[in-house]
C-alpha cells in the first residue's frame, strides 16, 4: 500500500473507532508491517499538529488514538 493510501486508511480507522487502536491491530487490518504503519501514523500526527486541526492523533504506549 502506498504511503498516502496508508495514511488515509489509518485516519479513517482511528476516526471511526473512537478509541485507542493497538499498533498490532492496525497492522493486521491494513496487512502492513509495524514500521510502515508507525511511519504513516507519525506523519499524519505531524500534519494534524502543523495545520492546527481541531482533531489530534495521540501516540500511546501500544497504539494510536484520535481525539478532539
Amino acid at each position: 500500500m502506498e504511503m498516502e493510501e496508508l495514511k488515509k486508511a489509518i485516519e479513517a480507522i482511528l476516526f471511526a473507532s473512537g478509541e485507542r487502536m493497538e499498533l498490532q491491530r492496525l497492522c493486521a487490518v491494513l496487512e502492513t508491517d509495524p514500521d510502515e504503519v508507525e511511519k504513516a501514523a507519525d506523519e499524519l500526527m505531524n500534519v494534524y499538529a502543523f495545520e492546527r486541526r481541531g482533531i489530534r492523533i495521540l501516540k500511546l504506549e501500544k497504539g494510536y488514538q484520535m481525539v478532539s
